[in-house]
């Protein structure tokens, strides 16, 4: 393997990263790969195995042009490209939170959730010093309740065109190295003008839901994802929303904020079958679902990447849908749930077109 950083047109450099129980082979090429394969050693360090070892997936570096940004860029792409390849690895092994992890002095986790500039990286180099860094970017949590660690280089923000990638021991950071129980998950919510000292309160089951699907990869490709999210709300209390002006003021100490657990109950759910008849018979019927869940006297609805949440009358509609109802029969099963009301029909017709517009029903012919 060449690291010679000195040589304009430097040979190929080969290197095996391995984390979250898969190995990635990285072939740095180019003509800077000796500088570009240098910085990546540095900064990949903790994770690199012999590079003979057998690999799950390969992805190619180039290095950039000779410029004065052309390492920092080259880092900051082979960051993202190999994530990517742990994600694509990681697929249908549990949930791919876009998240950092950190791990607590009881060596329980914490994930903090949240898109990109929300301040994840800041956030989890203040809390992770005392403890452990698990992940900077991308968080897989099994189906046992356990972050596994993908302690990549922090991203982190130095003026230029692209991110420093630093290795934790650059930020004075513990890398944890073994699957932690998770005990908080965190959304993290920037208001610009916000709490100078930040909040955290607890969101419902439904408004959990909400706040974490977005944060999700690979969503479509796990067998049950609705369910194992229900189920890791509940094993936490309620997903926390943290909100804040400055992510700097969290206390390193003691972390942030904690807001009361909610009670088993308010978080219970059961699952609902959403199979439909695949016959020709004409009429209304509700369109395929991936996943459905029953909370309260709501009925929350995945389909693909987007949840949606039904209530009252057209929580009904969907449940009498699973196989094709002539218009009629509905208003009169409709009428029967809810009670019959002079001019209902218009008002039931127009939330029927309703959930049409919206792909949850449709009409058979």
């Amino acid at each position: 393997m060449s690291a010679d950083p000195t040589g304009p047109h430097d040979a190929e450099a080969d290197f095996a990263v391995g984390a979250l129980g898969r190995a990635v082979r990285v072939t740095v090429t180019g003509a800077r790969a000796g500088a570009l394969a240098a910085a990546f050693a540095d900064a990949w360090a903790h994770l690199l195995l012999d590079p003979r070892a057998e690999t799950d997936a390969d992805v190619i570096l180039d290095s950039p042009t000779d410029t004065p940004d052309s390492l920092a860029i080259g880092l900051a792409q082979a960051s993202a490209v190999i994530t990517r390849a742990f994600i694509d690895l990681s697929t249908g092994r549990g949930l791919l939170f876009h998240a950092a992890a950190a791990v607590r002095a009881d060596g329980r986790a914490i994930l903090l959730v949240g898109p990109s500039g929300a301040g994840k990286t800041t956030a989890i180099t203040r809390l992770a010093g005392p403890h452990g860094y698990l992940t900077d970017e991308m968080a897989l949590v099994g189906a046992d309740g356990r972050v596994l660690p993908y302690p990549k280089p922090l991203s982190v923000e130095r003026g230029g065109p692209a991110k420093a990638q630093l290795a934790p021991s650059a930020l004075g950071l513990r890398v944890g190295d073994v699957a932690h129980d998770v005990d908080r998950v965190i959304v993290l919510n920037r208001e610009a003008g916000g709490p100078r000292r930040p909040r955290s309160r607890r969101l419902d089951l439904v408004e959990s839901l909400e706040a974490l699907v977005p944060q999700l990869s690979a969503l479509e490709h796990h067998p049950g994802p609705l369910g194992a999210l229900a189920e890791l709300i509940r094993h936490v209390g309620g997903i926390e929303q943290l909100s804040y002006a400055d992510v700097r003021d969290l206390d390193p100490a003691s972390g942030p904020p904690v807001s009361p657990r909610l009670a088993a109950d308010e978080l219970a759910f059961s699952n609902v079958a959403c199979d439909r008849d695949e016959g020709t018979s004409p009429g209304l019927i509700r369109t395929r679902a991936d996943e459905a869940l029953e909370h309260a006297e709501l009925l929350v609805l995945a389909h693909g990447s987007e949840i949606r949440v039904l209530a009252g009358v057209a929580k009904t509609l969907w449940l009498e849908a699973g196989a094709a109802r002539a218009e009629e029969d509905i208003l009169d099963r409709l009428r029967a749930v809810h009670g019959a009301m002079p001019g209902d029909d218009v008002a039931l017709r127009g939330t029927i077109d309703v959930l049409v517009d919206a792909g949850v029903l449709e009409w058979r012919t």
